[in-house]
């Protein structure tokens, strides 16, 4: 709506997992080389953690669009991103059927049955020198059984590598679960791990500008200086409440015909938008 009169090719602040827009900060940088060289290397359990909205999902289509660039060694990726109250089987089910391994009747078959089709499918891929990743979103939702039945996913190996990466991505209630001593065996075979961080605040500045630059905007005249800080204070860092309260501010200035989004304006936004924040102080009545 707002995005012709701020002179934006498309929204600057969309909240959908685009990598065009991730911005890397140290935290984000990290995470996405973690996860590049864990699949690529071969190094089986690969952990990706964060709160909510800290730029895990873009973290992953990042690292999956890196690793498609060159198509010999792209990987066949299964994501399974509705983890809640799924079984064991539930899950092997899930899996078999993102690698379009569909059986005529699945009802019919056993847990036994989709290890067994799922190893003779990964075998073949190794021996053409493919790679196969396993996503599980949101993991923190699975059950203790779920997660076993991961771990002896995870088993299947050649003599020399594992023949499936497993990247286990969620909230910080993640590590959590995976600290049951139950889970301790798959937490031993988690090779590489990563938390990712909110951004400083320093940082805020350079993520609003790159996302108002990547949508084709001239970042000194859409936001009056001192903006910055307000975002940074009402986010904590968090890039999805960055987002929220960029685009909310933007369409209030659209309405006001304003031609630089005003610091006044932003702080107000800030102020309605408290209850998004139940979880911390507000940053913004303080400094009042």
């Amino acid at each position: 709506m707002y995005e012709r009169f701020f002179g934006f090719s498309e929204p600057p602040f969309a909240l959908t997992p685009d990598p065009r827009f991730l911005w890397l900060s140290e935290t984000h940088e990290e995470g996405l080389s973690a996860l590049v060289y864990g699949v690529m290397r071969r190094k089986g359990f690969i952990l990706l953690t964060g709160e909510v909205g800290a730029g895990k999902t873009t973290l992953l289509r990042a690292a999956l669009h890196r690793l498609e660039a060159d198509p010999a060694d792209a990987p066949e990726t299964a994501m399974v991103l509705h983890t809640a109250d799924l079984t064991g089987r539930d899950l092997l089910q899930l899996i078999a059927a993102e690698l379009g391994l569909r059986s005529a009747d699945p009802a019919q078959r056993s847990t036994a049955d989709y290890v067994i089709e799922l190893q003779s499918f990964l075998i073949a891929r190794l021996r053409s020198g493919l790679n196969t990743v396993i996503i599980v979103d949101e993991a923190q939702n699975l059950g203790a059984m779920a997660l076993e039945q991961l771990r002896l996913l995870s088993n299947l190996e050649s003599d020399a590598e594992k023949l499936l990466q497993i990247v286990l991505t969620g909230q910080p209630e993640l590590r959590r679960k995976l600290a049951d001593p139950q889970l301790r065996a798959l937490r031993q075979r988690i090779a590489i791990s990563h938390h990712v961080e909110p951004l400083r605040p320093d940082e805020v500045t350079s993520y609003l500008h790159h996302r108002i630059r990547v949508a084709r905007g001239a970042p000194e005249r859409v936001f009056e200086p001192g903006v910055e800080e307000i975002v940074a204070a009402f986010s904590g860092g968090c890039p999805r409440l960055i987002n929220l309260l960029a685009d909310r501010s933007l369409l209030s200035a659209y309405a006001k015909k304003l031609a630089r989004v005003p610091r006044a304006l932003v702080e107000s936004k800030a102020k309605e938008m408290a209850d998004l924040r139940w979880d911390l102080a507000d940053p913004i009545a303080e400094r009042s």
